[in-house]
């Protein structure tokens, strides 16, 4: 086996990644847009946030407001849709079990990406070829396959397997002396992990590609702009700063809002709607085994349509960290009551948990010890809550004050929604 600078043994990480991943989800059950331009909208169809390459080549860019584009990609006929989290979600989990297959650890990075770890594997070109040709005749979708010695050579072997013809779908990278010849060009954004402010700053220094990147002394890189672009620098060169991360860190910050596709003004209404959001946001709390100490809620008029833009916000730290959906509907109410403003008409609202900590060790407060058979009990009430409601489907079982938006959810305009075509029977598709 190889070893990298340092002397160690030499990891060999592959970044998975799904081409134009929503656009590619409707196209597996339209065969027929294959070859033409489809983009995917925003909740509400308000505007696109995935396209395809022919998309892309048009000019339809990321976050345009579909209002504005409607007319021109009718005459360009362009497949527009309607997003379906519950299509993309369930593709996603199929080629991530596909991943596991491959390596000895997977690091699920987001909906479309995941890290593998194949250190151990021999011929990792072809492995990758084999990942990419499988992914797309077991689930439909495209993928690209970037390889490297560390992740950031990894990320940047997946770019260079999208856009660079001589390496079709799959690119390895050993370091930036080895490969020198395809990386050296590329621009220096191109980098994970180099965002703009720091893309400003190099760009100042007339550092534009990631050879003048690495023509940069080491020491001047550390001293300029400190650890985190001088830990790219050292992964470009082969050296593993970034760990492999089999499970993600637990979120320090867990929120859900949403935009309405008709106002609300009515309390009873918006009340129900946002303990729905306490209800979504607890249990992902609880997923991850964790308590929130703070919470904070905002509602906000449409600026464009209301002379009058309000935005309000308010948030609270709680006595003791909890997980109880409960508790936290009591809290959000109180903060509710005090943005709530009855002349207005509300395009958008949220819920927001912070101060999270793990749900194993925790400071009581002096003037409030728990009772320890109560909070047990809670604990296995407020589990069985949500077994029953991942088993039998959302909103199976739901706290009193959020009755009517569970049963009547709010309307969202989506008026280009494909089926559910993986996860509800009776949409699925068939064959005449």
């Amino acid at each position: 086996m190889t070893k990298d600078l340092l002397g160690r043994p030499q990891n060999k990480y592959a970044l998975i990644d799904c081409n134009s991943f929503y656009a590619s989800c409707e196209v597996v059950f339209r065969p027929d847009l294959e070859d033409k331009p489809v983009v995917v909208l925003s909740n509400n169809d308000g505007c696109v946030i995935a396209g395809n390459k022919k998309a892309k080549e048009l000019g339809f860019k990321m976050g345009t407001p579909f209002f504005k584009m409607k007319s021109v990609m009718q005459k360009q006929e362009v497949a527009v849709f309607s997003s379906n989290y519950a299509l993309y979600a369930s593709l996603s989990q199929r080629i991530m079990a596909l991943l596991r297959q491959y390596g000895s650890a997977i690091e699920v990075y987001s909906i479309d990406e995941a890290f593998l770890d194949l250190t151990n594997t021999e011929e990792t070109t072809g492995i990758g070829a084999l990942i990419r040709d499988n992914i797309k005749s077991q689930t439909g979708v495209p993928v690209a396959v970037g390889i490297g010695s560390t992740k950031t050579l990894a990320k940047l072997a997946n770019h260079i397997a999208k856009k660079d013809p001589n390496f079709p779908g799959v690119c390895e990278l050993t370091s930036y002396e080895a490969d020198r010849k395809c990386i050296a060009h590329w621009p220096i954004d191109e980098l994970w992990g180099i965002g703009r402010q720091h893309c400003k700053s190099l760009q100042e220094h007339n550092v534009f590609t990631i050879g003048s990147f690495m023509d940069l002394p080491e020491a001047y890189i550390k001293k300029k702009w400190h650890a985190p672009v001088w830990r790219i620098y050292k992964e470009l060169q082969g050296v593993r700063c970034h760990t492999f991360k089999e499970r993600p860190p637990a979120k320090q910050g867990i929120g859900t809002a949403r935009t309405f596709a008709q106002p609300v003004n009515d309390w009873a209404k918006l009340k129900e709607i946002m303990c729905g959001f306490v209800a979504s946001v607890t249990e992902k709390l609880r997923k991850q085994n964790s308590l929130t100490q703070q919470i904070s809620v905002f509602v906000m008029t449409d600026k464009h349509r209301e002379q009058n833009h309000y935005y309000g916000s308010e948030k609270i730290k709680l006595d003791v960290p909890t997980d109880d959906t409960a508790v936290l509907i009591k809290a959000m109410l109180f903060l509710l009551k005090k943005v709530f403003k009855e002349r207005h008409n509300y395009k958008k609202a949220g819920v927001h948990l912070t101060k999270i900590t793990p749900n194993h060790s925790f400071q009581q407060t002096l003037n409030k010890v728990h009772n320890v058979n109560e909070v047990e009990k809670k604990h296995q009430l407020l589990g069985t809550l949500d077994r029953i409601n991942r088993r039998y489907g959302k909103n199976t079982l739901v706290f009193a004050s959020q009755r009517l938006a569970a049963r009547q959810p709010f309307e969202m305009k989506q008026e280009n929604k494909s089926r559910k075509f993986t996860t509800n029977i009776n949409e699925i598709a068939f064959v005449l």
